[in-house]
């Protein structure tokens, strides 16, 4: 006679031995689709740390990656965090629509200019500080407020423009470049399922 219960047996245990061999092969392609995701190591630099930096403008303004390690690195100090605090106050104030807010706005930001001489803005000079204290018109303020915006931008573009380049926030950037010049291959797509086949290739939807 047929042992019914080895048999059930004997067709678990095949069906959880193939169920695990499949499990095993997805973790496997998953760990190998995700090393070929990985940034590459900081010796994978050494070339393009040898070669001159991209200009300011190019590296932290232009470049959505070099624009957000820039930021991340400047909110690590208080002084450079200040810089970018007022800058982005006087977009606002750049981009509001006109009115009585606006004008306020505007006032706010020459009252911010224009501190204690107790407490400067590091990123302004004192003739300019003196300029805002003495404003009196709305075409003054937004005079000396495009002003100081300058001196904020040439501000965060000397010293801690340097300091960026030396810090472990570039070496993030130039990871992203690195990455960025490899090739693309077929190993970054996974085939889902054939839309349909031609003469000259198949469509697959892929992610």
């Amino acid at each position: 006679m047929v042992d019914i219960g080895g048999l059930d047996n004997l067709i678990a245990n095949s069906a959880y031995l193939q169920a695990r061999k499949s499990l095993d092969a997805d973790s496997k392609e998953l760990q190998r689709r995700r090393r070929t995701l990985m940034l590459p190591g900081p010796q994978s630099c050494e070339q393009l740390r040898q070669a001159p930096p991209n200009d300011f403008h190019s590296l932290c303004e232009q470049q959505p990656i070099g624009r957000r390690l820039f930021r991340d690195f400047l909110a690590t100090v208080p002084a450079y965090q200040e810089a970018v605090g007022f800058l982005e106050e006087v977009q606002s104030w750049e981009l509001a629509e006109e009115g009585p807010a606006k004008g306020s706005t505007l006032q706010g930001l020459v009252a911010n200019c224009a501190a204690s001489p107790g407490h400067p803005h590091p990123f302004l000079c004192p003739a300019l500080v003196t300029k805002c204290q003495a404003a009196t018109t709305e075409e003054e303020r937004a005079s000396l407020v495009e002003l100081a915006k300058a001196e904020a931008m040439a501000f965060l573009q000397d010293q801690p423009f340097l300091e960026f380049l030396a810090s472990p926030f570039y070496d993030k950037f130039l990871q992203w470049k690195a990455f960025e010049m490899q090739p693309v291959s077929d190993k970054y797509f996974e085939e889902f399922r054939v839309l349909g086949k031609g003469g000259f290739g198949e469509v697959s939807v892929s992610e």
